[in-house]
């Protein structure tokens, strides 16, 4: 375990020295014009800087559209568009003030009023003011709405054009690793890309001469000194910290373990970040950069904080100094054979990555980007290659078994994805490759980060919410909550928070290439809804397979909802079984058709395209669907207005049992033999239906005797009492009674009622208490009455014999 941790300290600091070099190597000298600006405004504290004008958001934009060529990089696209964006938020905000300044003169064109024959002179010229003004922001703001479309319109051209160049090179197949063409890309790049990469090597020489100039010596190697001290002491002191507070202040339990391991990875992050954050600044306080170098040091620092957050979320899942802390079920084995695998990842990450840095900067040539993207989809394709080989060695070293459900399948999914990988490499086809590995290597992350989430949230949750705990309880007791609705309120919590957070990774998992996940919430907030009809129907295969994904997804979370509400929410409640029931499949109808609706509309399928389907069915429901039709709203019908509900005991044209489930169509009655009947649910519609339980859900235990006249009643009635009350299944409220029914020739009738909890329970309840009653009126030598009848004997002369007592 030591040693292991030992190797991750070296793993790190290696990549801090070799950050400490790279950084000032490629930091790049600018002319002394462009760079007064840059280090004016790095100085003392810079004025407010005012919000552009229309003109010179007009002059930004054409500059960016001179800058758009099919011939720029896709990272140069990428910054443009951008660039476009924020031209067009700007011109929202410059929008925005020239309405409130066109509503204020208004406001004061409406105290001036019309114009009187007999007004002033000096109202009539403050009213002609005051007119040219709103006529002159009216203008403007025309002119600026125009503005803000015209660079919504650019950016989805930029968005438009990289995505042709992302379809075109990754379409295109080239030298494959195993050929010399490719690595000669690498070794012997173009003489065009030899000079830039000179260029950027003399403002190396320049910069580092600036950085260890004798004035700027001591700060600079006061800043190397401090980052790392950051990066080893400080990390390792605030993640002590963060482990004490979390062990004096949380509970034991779950809720420690998952903040345990988010402060863990928290600690290496911030920590990191901040290392190279004040790098950063040591670099750019010794030196003078330009844009292009300030644009590289931003690169860096966030391909740093990705490769940190590899790190940090490895230590946080793994968690090899403390294995009964780790939140995972990762056996102690399994966790310490991948322990090397984050930090080396982040490693060979941030080696390539740097390369893929500067070429974007330089703008290198194609053919050299496209070899540096095949070498980086080369390194984290073999890096979970051997990740799965190890894993797979270790578990068959020591035994181990295979996890069940998604667990198991997550080493399987991988290892198809990387096999796509290293043979789309293999065939030349690079930018296929670099697109599938560095999309694995994101899903991977993006799925860490949202399980960490998702367990603290969860924890969170039933810690300080649920009544089972003791912080709970506190915060029941202290804002006078009942436990069922505190309960309710910690499932319903958890379960929207942890689906918001399970939504959002799924956005970021699946997020386009080159999109950020701002511009994806921008672009569901301006999404328009409309009422235009298509007409005809459009369909092209990328929507289909679209819609295939909402399909599936969907009818996956109706599932999984449906689940949520019947285990978890739904038992919260003081509903009964068969409301739970009637709402869960009410909950799962709706989904249905909302999941049907999504992928209508992927489809671009309008209502109206869809009336030939209903003439259609108009005519099929009027030979053959109508007794389906019938049977589906019927369905409906029981599930809101619900006559009879799942769990109740019915009676219906000579079926009896329990109902367990009322579908779309039919209803299951499950008889007394176990057997089940389905029922239409028209019939319980149309016809007389015998709900044994719903106005009542206790059942009534009688039993008569009749007894001789001469037997002592009381008597009969203590042994009665003491019967039902003695039995199990008698309940004591409403308490059982006996009634002297009727007096007649043939003995005494004594009633006994009693009541137990189920109409069910009747029948063995009754058959008890005869066993019971029989036998103590046998001890106490009491017999029942025979029945008398009337008995004719022929005797073949037709007389009459008298009536004899039938035994």
């Amino acid at each position: 375990m030591q040693h292991a941790t030992l190797n991750r300290f070296h793993a790190g600091l290696l990549a801090l020295l070799l950050l400490c070099v790279t950084l000032p190597a490629f930091a790049q000298a600018a002319p002394a014009p462009k760079a007064a600006p840059q280090a004016a405004s790095q100085g003392d504290a810079a004025p407010e800087v005012e919000a552009p004008s229309l003109d010179d958001l007009n002059e930004q934009l054409d500059q960016i559209r001179q800058k758009v060529t099919v011939s720029a990089n896709d990272d140069l696209l990428s910054s443009l568009r951008q660039a476009a964006l924020q031209v067009q938020k700007q011109a929202d905000e410059l929008i925005a003030k020239q309405a409130v300044d066109i509503e204020h003169l208004n406001d004061q064109l409406n105290i001036l009023g019309p114009v009187q024959p007999d007004e002033a002179p000096a109202l009539t010229s403050q009213r002609k003011a005051l007119t040219a003004q709103k006529n002159a922001l009216v203008s403007d703001e025309r002119q600026t709405n125009t503005l803000s479309q015209s660079a919504r319109d650019l950016a989805t051209q930029i968005f438009s054009l990289r995505r042709s160049l992302f379809d075109s090179q990754i379409s295109t197949r080239t030298a494959s690793p195993l050929s010399s063409a490719f690595w000669s890309t690498l070794i012997r790049p173009t003489d065009d890309d030899l000079r830039r990469m000179n260029g950027l090597l003399d403002d190396v020489r320049s910069v580092f001469i600036s950085a260890l100039a004798p004035g700027n010596r001591m700060l600079f190697a006061s800043v190397v000194i401090g980052a790392l001290l950051i990066w080893v002491v400080v990390r390792r002191l605030l993640e002590s910290l963060l482990i004490r507070l979390m062990v004096r202040w949380l509970p034991e339990g779950r809720l420690r373990r998952s903040a345990l391991a988010l402060a863990v990875g928290l600690s290496t992050v911030v920590t990191i970040t901040a290392a190279t954050s004040l790098l950063r600044w040591g670099i750019v306080s010794n030196a003078v950069l330009s844009n292009d170098v300030v644009n590289l040091l931003d690169q860096l620092q966030t391909l740093i904080t990705f490769c940190a957050f590899i790190v940090g979320l490895g230590r946080a899942l793994l968690m090899l100094p403390h294995p009964s802390w780790r939140l995972p079920k990762i056996p102690d084995e399994i966790a310490t054979a991948m322990g090397r695998f984050p930090p080396v990842l982040a490693l060979a990450l941030m080696v390539i990555g740097t390369q893929e840095r500067i070429n974007s900067v330089i703008a290198s040539s194609l053919a050299l980007t496209v070899a540096v993207n095949g070498l980086t989809a080369l390194a984290v394709s073999l890096m979970f290659f051997f990740g799965l080989v190890r894993y797979r060695r270790t578990r068959r070293r020591f035994a181990i078994e295979r996890p069940g459900g998604l667990a198991g399948l997550i080493p399987f999914v991988v290892a198809v994805w990387v096999g796509l990988s290293l043979l789309a490499l293999l065939s030349g086809y690079l930018t296929l490759a670099y697109f599938l590995a560095v999309k694995l290597l994101w899903m991977s992350v993006v799925a860490s980060t949202a399980y960490l989430l998702v367990a603290f949230f969860g924890d969170v949750c039933e810690t300080l919410l649920s009544p089972k705990q003791p912080g709970g309880m506190a915060l029941g007791s202290a804002l006078g909550l009942s436990p069922r609705h505190q309960a309710q309120a910690s499932t319903i919590l958890a379960g929207v928070g942890r689906s918001l957070l399970l939504l959002a990774a799924v956005l970021l998992a699946f997020l386009p290439s080159g999109s950020s996940p701002g511009e994806l919430l921008e672009s569901f907030t301006r999404m328009e809804v409309t009422d235009k009809s298509l007409g005809a129907l459009n369909i092209v295969p990328s929507d289909i397979l679209m819609a295939l994904g909402c399909l599936v997804l969907g009818m996956l979370g109706v599932r999984v909802l449906k689940e949520w509400f019947g285990e978890r929410l739904l038992p919260e409640t003081n509903m009964d079984a068969g409301m739970q029931a009637s709402l869960v499949t009410l909950i799962g109808y709706i989904g249905f058709v909302l999941v049907i609706a999504v992928v209508m509309s992927t489809l671009h399928i309008s209502l109206t395209n869809l009336t030939w389907v209903v003439s259609a069915l108009s005519v099929g429901i009027g030979f053959g669907l109508q007794a389906i039709v019938q049977n589906f709203i019927s369905g409906l019908i029981l599930l809101t207005e619900r006559p009879v509900k799942v769990g109740d005991w019915v009676s219906l044209a000579g079926v009896e049992g329990d109902i367990r489930r009322i579908n779309v169509r039919a209803t299951e009655i499950q008889m007394s033999d176990r057997s089940t009947v389905i029922v239409p649910n028209s019939q319980f519609i149309t016809q007389n239906v015998r709900n044994v339980t719903m106005g009542n859900a206790l059942g009534v235990v009688g039993i008569s005797l009749t007894l001789p006249l001469e037997t002592d009643v009381l008597q009969i009635r203590e042994l009665l009492l003491q019967a039902f009350t003695e039995h199990e299944a008698v309940l004591d409220t409403p308490a059982p009674s006996v009634t002297f029914k009727d007096l007649t020739n043939t003995g005494l009738i004594i009633s006994a009622t009693g009541y137990v909890n189920s109409p069910r329970s009747v029948g063995g309840a009754r058959s008890d208490l005869l066993f019971t009653v029989l036998g103590r009126l046998r001890e106490m030598g009491i017999a029942l009455s025979a029945p008398q009848s009337m008995v004719l004997i022929n005797d073949g002369l037709g007389k009459e014999q008298p009536p004899a007592a039938a035994e």
